[in-house]
């Protein structure tokens, strides 16, 4: 089982970088670029990169709930309760939980948000500007909160706080 381990650990850990890389180039790339476009040619680029922005965000996500929700129990054996202990509990319970939430969110609610990006009109200038105004938000969000998960997994497996 070790080996195993060894590859949905190295699974989960990559795919949790790149998740946080992408939100980082969606907040420090894509997000200026969008703020200097206006109207028709801000939506054009929009309905180009947010769709495959997307797709990888919920396959980065779910890879890292996944793989983390097995690692938890692999090194938990099944007892869940050794959450409620000690930094390495307690920094995986946190951590994983934001992480749920983040990925629940993703698949919920930015989902409505993507349908209103493909569904918008040309020249409704009104409701680009909102679904603008929440790509530059929830990002920003998600980067602060993935920061945050990265930080007590660091802390559960080397003790930093």
């Amino acid at each position: 089982m070790s080996e195993l381990y060894t590859i949905i650990r190295a699974i989960h850990i990559l795919a949790a970088a790149l998740w946080l890389g992408l939100v980082m180039v969606i907040n420090f790339v894509v997000q200026p670029v969008l703020a200097k476009l206006e109207g028709d040619l801000r939506r054009q680029v929009i309905k180009s990169i947010f769709p495959r922005i997307f797709k990888l965000a919920s396959i980065f996500s779910a890879t890292v709930v996944i793989t983390g929700l097995i690692l938890v129990y692999y090194l938990t054996n099944g007892n869940l309760e050794a959450l409620l202990y000690g930094r390495w509990g307690i920094s995986i319970l946190i951590g994983s939980s934001l992480g749920i939430l983040l990925t629940l969110f993703h698949f919920f609610l930015e989902e409505k948000l993507s349908k209103k990006i493909i569904q918008g009109k040309q020249g409704d200038n009104q409701k680009l500007e909102e679904v603008h105004l929440k790509m530059k938000i929830v990002p920003r969000v998600g980067l602060t909160i993935l920061t945050i998960i990265f930080l007590l997994m660091i802390n559960a497996a080397h003790g930093i706080i």
